[in-house]
């Protein structure tokens, strides 16, 4: 994806998130396999119920695809969080399974009644992988480095005027406007992090801000640090033995980079991962959960699928047509399918973390027969049709029922897989040269809605604006609803901007794919990141 960055970081109690340029380069919102391994105690070992290293202390998992280098404020992409998230840490995060901010290496903050200044009380005792101590200043360093980096995640940081540091363990951010999204940024995946200053010094090449050297190390203060970093083959972290927390269990986790579902079956069933979390077909992952051997856990978090239709070029130029294939597409059933009741389609725009259903409600009544009488009068009736690859095998099926209601409605429908990189090209592309319509993930960064509009919708935005959609006043109403001083006259704003959406039919959400994470059932502590749940904190996993 792209390599955009900016830094922001707090920790809080109260308001909400802003916008987010690039996303998911190398896996995509909704995917991101990650593998934790092989665990087990020796007393496991040799009974066949446990992975093939039994009685070690590694933990083995897949990824389905390189990820982009683990430098904090460049990374942006879902395949790899698994790996920053464990060497990273911010201010604040969501708590598990929610939209709530707790606090993280912040203990606590104030927001001033104006919205723009925060200040945070900073955790004691932290240390950098290095040894340094993680003090006020450190933070106004790594907010300054990821504004100079200009990485994918550092819009973030781009309202901020000013840090201070009045002591070692209060931190000051001031904004230049308010903006009651501000507070998701520093909770998020993609969140401001904590880089040690020291390793920065110690390692920049010129003014590279220490960039090349962090495409294979790290300076965090996380449960674990990178050993290896071998792009195309594998990662190996080890445990920080200094670290601030509760110490994990694991003292190794190898991630295996693995593409093929098959090949990670495999590997999962003869004990060569001790587990995985996306991607397999839904009747694999209802007969793992019959095996005894085997456990299941399924999160949602706050990322859709969906369909996008091309309205900058071709037949879904027309806004009539689209409005009739919005309102003609069995939603219901095409999720109800490919995903065997493991989820619904969803009710509103947006997964009901991120806001209320029925302040966003999609059409229910079906009208296939009005879709049939538009399309019998097109000059053309060819379709070409794309699914990004990083679904997995439920948005696969999902695509293949979509192009047999489109073809009963009359079209000539081509269906493809689409790779992660060209999907991510796709805002360079000419607008005749991208698909007429799409599955892909819909979201943002945040739970907070003015990082989807901003990196979905805005004008100019690129890459995941994927056919460069642009509406003036939606813009208006993005910038207005973040300045808004209650979560009532917010949403009140941002129920306006998803009517616009609506009307100009540019998405047709399909449902919150389920996370599933397919473990041995010697691996317990299953603990997700709330916005992207397929991220476990590994510190957490436990061995029976």
């Amino acid at each position: 994806m792209p390599k955009d960055t900016k830094p922001l970081t707090t920790a809080a109690q109260g308001h909400d998130g802003w916008d987010r340029r690039s996303f998911l380069k190398a896996g995509g919102l909704t995917v991101g396999g990650l593998g934790l391994a092989s665990l087990i105690a020796a007393c496991g070992a040799g009974d066949g119920s446990g992975p093939s290293n039994s009685g070690t202390l590694t933990l083995r998992m897949p990824f389905m695809a390189d990820m982009q280098v683990p430098d904090p404020d460049i990374f942006y992409e879902a395949e790899g969080l698994q790996l920053t998230n464990a060497t990273y840490e911010g201010l604040a995060k969501y708590q598990p399974g929610t939209a709530t901010i707790v606090p993280n290496l912040a203990t606590g903050w104030t927001i001033s009644p104006d919205f723009l200044t925060y200040t945070f009380q900073l955790r004691p005792g932290v240390k950098f992988h290095d040894g340094t101590a993680v003090d006020a200043e450190a933070w106004q360093k790594s907010f300054e480095r990821r504004k100079v980096v200009e990485g994918g995640p550092g819009y973030m940081v781009k309202g901020v005027a000013s840090t201070a540091a009045p002591n070692p363990t209060t931190f000051v951010v001031t904004l230049t406007e308010p903006n009651n999204a501000f507070i998701h940024y520093l909770a998020c995946p993609f969140k401001p992090a904590a880089v040690s200053p020291t390793a920065l010094s110690a390692n920049a090449i010129g003014d590279d801000h220490a960039q090349q050297w962090l495409t294979t190390h790290d300076a965090g203060t996380g449960p674990y640090t990178i050993k290896e970093f071998v792009t195309g083959s594998h990662y190996t972290l080890e445990a920080f033995p200094d670290y601030w927390g509760d110490k994990p269990t694991f003292q190794t986790v190898r991630i295996e980079v693995t593409p093929s579902i098959a090949n990670q079956k495999l590997q999962l069933d003869g004990g060569g991962l001790d587990l995985a979390t996306k991607g397999f077909p839904v009747p694999d992952i209802l007969a793992y959960k019959g095996n005894p051997e085997f456990t299941i856990t399924n999160t949602a978090g706050g990322i859709g699928d969906a369909i996008y239709l091309n309205q900058s070029a071709g037949i879904f130029a027309d806004k009539a047509l689209r409005t009739a294939v919005l309102n003609g597409v069995d939603r219901t059933s095409i999720v109800a399918t490919a995903w065997g009741g493991m989820t619904t389609a969803q009710p509103g725009m947006f997964p009901d973390k991120c806001f209320p259903p029925e302040l966003a409600p999609m059409p229910t009544k079906i009208d296939p027969q009005a879709l049939k009488t538009m399309v019998a009068a097109l000059p053309s009736k060819k379709l070409d049709l794309a699914c990004a690859v990083d679904g997995g095998a439920p948005r696969q099926q999902m695509a293949e029922l979509l192009q047999s209601q489109l073809s009963d409605a009359g079209f000539d429908v081509s269906l493809r897989v689409m790779p992660l990189a060209e999907q991510f090209d796709l805002t360079n592309q000419p607008p005749e040269r991208r698909p007429d319509m799409m599955i892909a993930w819909l979201g943002g960064d945040t739970f907070h809605l003015d990082t989807t509009f901003r990196i979905a919708a805005r004008t100019g935005a690129a890459p995941v604006n994927f056919f460069q959609y642009s509406n003036p006043e939606l813009d208006r109403l993005m910038d207005e609803a973040i300045l808004q001083p209650n979560e009532a006259l917010r949403n009140e704003v941002y129920r306006r901007c998803t009517q616009l959406v609506v009307d100009d039919a540019i998405w047709i959400p399909l449902c919150v794919p389920p996370s599933t994470t397919i473990a041995h059932k010697n691996v317990t502590g299953f603990v997700s990141e709330s916005f992207i749940p397929m991220t476990l904190q590994l510190q957490d996993l436990k061995r029976t």
